[in-house]
């Protein structure tokens, strides 16, 4: 099991406690999260920042949060690796308008929200295919699939919280196949359980 990777500065700290104020403030009118304020820090800051030791991060790196909500855990990415180009997919209008105010207030410019659905994101003139895919529980995995073939670039990686009921089994495997993406692993980091993959070259 990969441990935690360790907060790195007061800046990264003060900034992810100011975003946990902000998403609290607005959770009940917005339905935000559910997850009780005491256990805030663990669920969503520490399991957002489990994706760290997965795989190098590069500056300039495109990483889209499908079904983004709240903002777990594209906004915490964000705060920890700010040069990364983070753009949230969230297509309920009212949660997209919180997450555009919680990124001008928490100051990430290279952060973007994507009120919009995915798919029709993916087909839009100018789309660019991102690095790296991430999403917390958005989806049953194999619809999560079909999206993220559309969404990753030919050789780009899916990293995606699950829970314990997924498995690596011949039905998760053709789901895979069909939508163009394999290389299935499930991985451990910190307290998250979490499925990688890559999308495939067409053919």
């Amino acid at each position: 099991m990969t441990t935690r990777s360790p907060l790195v500065d007061q800046r990264e700290r003060l900034l992810l406690e100011r975003y946990l104020e902000l998403l609290y403030a607005e959770s009940n009118r917005l339905n935000l999260t559910r997850v009780p304020r005491a256990d805030a820090w663990t669920r969503h800051v520490e399991e957002s920042r489990d994706l760290l030791p997965l795989r190098e991060w590069s500056p300039g790196e495109r990483v889209l949060d499908l079904g983004s909500g709240g903002g777990i855990p594209g906004i915490p990415l964000a705060i920890t690796r700010p040069l990364l180009l983070v753009g949230l997919i969230e297509r309920d209008r009212a949660k997209a308008a919180f997450l555009v105010a919680c990124l001008a207030q928490l100051q990430l410019p290279a952060a973007q929200v994507l009120a919009r659905d995915a798919l029709e994101l993916a087909r839009s003139q100018g789309f660019q295919a991102a690095d790296v895919l991430v999403s917390r529980a958005t989806l049953p995995v194999p619809a999560l699939f079909r999206v993220a073939g559309k969404l990753l670039r030919v050789g780009g990686e899916g990293l995606v919280h699950v829970g314990a009921s997924v498995a690596l089994d011949d039905d998760l495997r053709k789901a895979a196949a069909r939508a163009g993406v394999g290389g299935l692993q499930l991985e451990h980091s910190g307290g998250s359980r979490l499925l990688r993959f890559a999308r495939l070259p067409a053919g």
